[in-house]
């Protein structure tokens, strides 16, 4: 039987949209063996609560030289970081194998697969399935916060130099500001309760690369009755959390990306900056219903008016939570 290899890289979204891709490489070509790698070990571990059965192993990109691998099919290639950090590491044979396909990009399969069906989706693994009760109890989440409506949220304020310039991006108090004032409104309007993810947790020697120093301490200014903000545990738990929500607010990233993916929805983009959209719309990246006018209308209509936001919360509130379903939540 042929064994395909592929590394997975980059930051956690790129893990979770790469391995999307080859779970459907996978699943589209069943005489081959799937062995994938880890180009980080934070990553590695972190992802472990991901159930990644259908390949033959997920390892660390040092146990590559031990296996015999007929082939590569990886994805961003010619990312820098790969080459520095793992491929100049690798006996130059390997090295030329992952590089033979060229720089492929998730978005050219993601195209022909979106929607998801529930099966080509990435579940949780046993081990997910348990930390996950885990994180909710950590957070004071339990079965009854999902039995008002809730509203998620994602903050993520870029800052220069990152891989997303943040052109024409409002000033972080002003947004703040804004969002703490929407969902007050959104509180006594729907008796709802908010989570919010990517805030309001200090960075750590223990949490640095899973939270990749990105989170601010400061967060929005809510009822404590009615808000949490997420502690930043375990990116793929929060992902699954935050997939349970009526409506999630998101600003964008590769959480906001794989959050889309997990629940098409009721996920909305909010002031993504222009670099941003400006990428959607050079990669043809099937997110946020930009495939629509009104989608592109909604994206580009950045930064949005709190009264806008509020007749669109107003609006998605009334809609089912999520198209397809996502894991039970345990019971405590």
């Amino acid at each position: 039987m042929r064994v395909v290899g592929s590394i997975l890289h980059g930051a956690y979204g790129d893990y979770y949209e790469q391995a999307l891709c080859l779970k459907h490489f996978k699943a589209t070509h069943r005489e081959i063996q799937l062995r994938l790698f880890a180009a980080s070990a934070s990553r590695l571990k972190e992802l472990s609560v991901l159930d990644f059965s259908f390949a033959e192993g997920f390892t660390l990109w040092n146990t590559i030289p031990g296996y015999s691998i007929d082939e590569f099919v990886q994805f961003q290639a010619a990312d820098p970081e790969l080459r520095t950090e793992v491929l100049e590491h690798l006996p130059p044979p390997i090295q030329g194998a992952v590089c033979s396909g060229g720089n492929r990009l998730p978005w050219r399969v993601l195209r022909s697969m979106l929607p998801l069906a529930d099966t080509a989706q990435l579940s949780l693994s046993s081990a997910g399935r348990a930390r996950l009760a885990e994180v909710m109890q950590a957070n004071g989440i339990t079965n009854s916060t999902f039995r008002r409506p809730t509203v998620g949220f994602l903050w993520r304020y870029r800052s220069a130099g990152g891989a997303i310039r943040p052109w024409m991006q409002p000033p972080a108090q002003t947004l703040v500001q804004k969002y703490s004032s929407l969902f007050r409104s959104a509180i006594a309007a729907f008796d709802c309760s908010v989570l919010v993810c990517g805030m309001k947790v200090e960075t750590t020697s223990d949490n640095r690369e899973r939270v990749d120093a990105k989170y601010p301490v400061f967060g929005l200014d809510l009822p404590e009755d009615r808000s949490i903000h997420l502690k930043g545990l375990s990116w793929a738990l929060e992902l699954e959390i935050l997939a349970r929500c009526n409506v999630c607010l998101v600003h964008p990233s590769g959480f906001s990306e794989a959050l889309y993916i997990r629940r098409p929805a009721g996920v909305v983009v909010v002031d993504a900056p222009l670099h941003y959209r400006l990428k959607l719309l050079k990669h043809r990246m099937p997110l946020f219903d930009n495939n629509r006018p009104g989608g592109w209308f909604h994206i580009w209509n950045s930064p949005h008016s709190e009264r806008y936001l509020f007749r669109l919360l107003d609006k998605l509130m009334q809609k089912p939570a999520q198209a397809g379903t996502v894991t039970a939540l345990p019971n405590f």
